[in-house]
């Protein structure tokens, strides 16, 4: 998110050329006698012509005469900075600062080389001794601030920009710099008056309303966000960010064609943006009537673009594996180990495997983590905050920890770290929960999936070579609350109606979705139907809602429409809740398992891909196989009827809590024996073709 602080202060280059060079200025005033100092006044010439080979060359030349001579060595440094030899630019400079250690230009000289490299860590520390010896250094203090918010220290950040005026407060920057560090904390809302308050202080700068636009879609905004898109391309119409922030937007509305139009924009305007290519495979997973072939062959283009950038690894650090010998160490690399669906599904699993058999190492690409993230590391055995890390940075922890088994958990999904797969820092890599879909990638291995959410004989749609798992894919935890909270009785012996509900996010409710419950409704004239979600929270959400409802011929009047709750209050309000309908074809998953455990029973329609039979494998799981439609025709008799017979209602919701509690859906020691069983059987099959070289086939499966 903050990649455009490394570009938005350029300017600070002439402001410290322009000092270096009135402070050489004046050093012609000082030590006129000794060999190195005529040396470094004649570099000193070349400089102020801009000459800088030749002031290369003097300044070398003065280092000859006396090695002694820290100014030479400042001097060259900043020359070579300017040529671009960073590492021969290092050098001089550490040689400047050993000999001179008050010379707070080179330690911010150091500083600037260490970000160029993505060493923010060591960028902080020069900033800080440069800081320590001039603290009127003021556009240092704003890199300092730069170099402790990407390395994400955003309260040291805050702290540094109240101790000197790193910004003027009157200005854009400030504002904008104020609203990223609230925007990177995970502070949306206090971020948002900041990047309105800098747009208005510099209303033709795309930038500011890029990151005004990014806010508003992680607030779920959307209809504001579209806005200020708009905004965006009126001043910029080739800018594929806006592009990219509007396909968000409509995404998330619930305008699947208008999202992929939007994302082939962005990447016609920028075909190499890896995240924008990432964003539209998602996409195109939600976008009703896309073939699988369509789908696989675009995971392919993605694939191609990140593994062009990768320099694969052929030899790794771990010994050759033998079931009982050792432990396998296996990575897990996600951006959602955090209260989020990926976290919850964890949850179950982690503390029930074999810790004499596998060790978990966590790779964690969080930006902002929060209890949830507290709660979750100590079920692994080891963990790293990778978001700070290139790709390069990554694979190189990766394969310097040896580990045995890799394991995706983001696939094409927000801040994933899929690219780093294609350099292969493991030798066994797989995808898993927090995707659902091919990644494309031939460098991964495995997909794990299970018999209903991918058949065997559906192999061609897939990259990877495909692990069934033998009852589920997923394994989710009973939630925990702050109170208690039980099963009540079926609200429509109490109502008198039946209450058909949608928790889902609103990029799930397409227009099929919406056309067919509304013919639920029309053969249940007494029945409502309850929607809620985040974005609800937001008047132009609701109107748009309400609007979509009419053109289904859905009376607005019969469905309650409710936003943004506590954890609590949402799985409370499922004690207004008869029945769940499904979306498709993209149904849910953590709701679903919510729902089960809140004894509401859902509708779900099946389809022909691994998501849209999501559903279906989960309802199988907890014994409902007759709540599974195949057709759109099915879907609304099998809701129809089950609202109808009140009394089976009442008596399923009164034992489906612990029904599901008893099942493979919610039994974690179970399914942690299952992976771990796989993860051996990963590995037994790596050994065997250890010697064997990896092919591809045409289709691009593993042979």
């Amino acid at each position: 998110m903050l990649r455009w602080l490394a570009t938005q202060f350029e300017s600070r280059r002439a402001r410290l050329q322009a000092r270096l060079e009135n402070s050489l200025r004046e050093s012609k005033d000082m030590a006129d006698s000794g060999a190195s100092a005529q040396w470094r006044k004649k570099g000193n010439a070349f400089l102020d012509d801009n000459n800088l080979p030749e002031a290369e060359q003097c300044y070398r030349q003065g280092i000859q005469a006396d090695p002694m001579d820290a100014s030479c060595y400042s001097n060259l440094g900043y020359v070579l900075v300017q040529m671009g030899h960073s590492e021969d630019a290092a050098h001089m400079l550490s040689k400047a600062v050993e000999l001179n250690a008050s010379d707070f230009d080179a330690y911010y000289l150091l500083g600037n080389l260490a970000r160029d490299r993505g060493e923010w860590l060591r960028a902080t520390a020069c900033y800080r001794a440069a800081l320590r010896i001039n603290k009127d250094f003021d556009f240092c203090r704003r890199d300092l601030c730069v170099a402790l918010a990407q390395s994400g220290q955003i309260l040291e950040a805050h702290k540094v920009m109240a101790e000197g005026p790193a910004f003027d407060e009157r200005t854009a920057t400030h504002h904008f710099f104020k609203g990223n560090l609230h925007f990177v904390a995970d502070q949306t809302e206090e971020a948002i008056p900041y990047f309105q308050r800098a747009a208005q202080l510099s209303p033709q700068d795309p930038l500011i309303l890029l990151n005004l636009c990014a806010a508003q879609i992680k607030r779920s905004d959307f209809f504001s966000a579209l806005e200020t898109g708009q905004r965006i391309l009126s001043l910029d119409p080739d800018n594929a960010a806006a592009y990219g922030h509007m396909a968000i937007a409509h995404q998330f509305t619930g305008q699947h064609a208008l999202t992929v139009e939007n994302y082939r924009n962005a990447l016609r305007l920028n075909p190499e943006q890896l995240q924008t290519h990432q964003n539209m495979l998602l996409a195109l997973t939600c976008l009703p009537g896309y073939s699988r072939e369509e789908y696989l062959l675009e995971a392919r283009r993605y694939a191609a673009k990140a593994s062009a950038r990768a320099k694969p690894y052929a030899a790794w650090l771990c010994s050759a594996f033998s079931p009982g010998a050792r432990p396998l160490r296996v990575g897990f690399v996600s951006a959602d180990l955090m209260c989020h669906p990926v976290g919850m599904f964890l949850e179950n699993v982690l503390p029930f495997l074999d810790r004499e058999k596998i060790l978990c190492i966590a790779y964690s690409n969080c930006v902002a983590e929060d209890a949830f993230t507290a709660h979750l590391k100590p079920m692994f055995d080891e963990w790293t905050q990778v978001a700070w890390m290139s790709d390069y940075e990554l694979v190189r922890k990766i394969h310097g920890d040896s580990i045995d088994i890799l394991v995706d958990l983001s696939g094409q999904t927000g801040q994933s770290r899929l690219a780093a797969f294609a350099w292969r820092p493991a030798p066994v890599q797989l995808s898993w929960l927090g995707y659902w879909a091919s990644t494309g990638l031939t460098e991964m291995d495995y997909l794990l999936v299970d018999p209903i959410s991918v058949h065997p004989d559906e192999a061609n749609y897939y990259s990877e070579k495909l692990w069934f798992l033998p009852d589920t894919r997923l394994c989710f935890s009973p939630p925990v609350t702050t109170i208690p909270i039980f099963v009540n009785d079926l609200p429509a012996l109490r109502e008198g109606h039946i209450t058909f509900a949608s928790f889902q996010t609103l990029s799930k409710l397409t227009n099929e979705t919406i056309a067919t419950w509304s013919k639920i409704l029309a053969k249940m004239p007494s029945a409502r139907l309850r929607i809620q979600s985040r974005a609800l929270s937001y008047p132009q959400s609701v109107a748009d809602m309400k609007n979509r409802l009419a053109s289904a011929h859905i009376d607005p009047s019969r469905v309650d429409l409710f936003g943004v709750s506590s954890r609590d209050g949402y799985l409370t309000a499922y004690g207004d809740v008869d029945i769940v309908l499904d979306t498709f074809p993209f149904p849910g998953g953590t709701t679903t398992a919510e729902a089960l455990w809140m004894g509401i029973p859902t509708v779900t329609f099946t389809g022909n891909t691994l998501v849209s039979r999501q559903g279906e494998s989960m309802l199988r799981c907890a014994g409902l196989e007759d709540w599974v439609a195949r057709t759109e025709q099915e879907y609304v008799q099998i809701a129809v009827e089950r609202a109808s017979d009140l009394q089976h209602l009442a008596q399923l919701r009164a034992r489906l809590r612990a029904t599901v509690l008893a099942s493979p859906l919610f039994d974690g020691a179970r399914f942690a024996k299952n992976l771990g069983t796989a993860f051996e059987g990963m590995a037994t099959q790596m050994t065997i073709e250890a010697t064997q070289p990896r092919q591809a086939s045409a289709s691009g499966t593993r042979e």
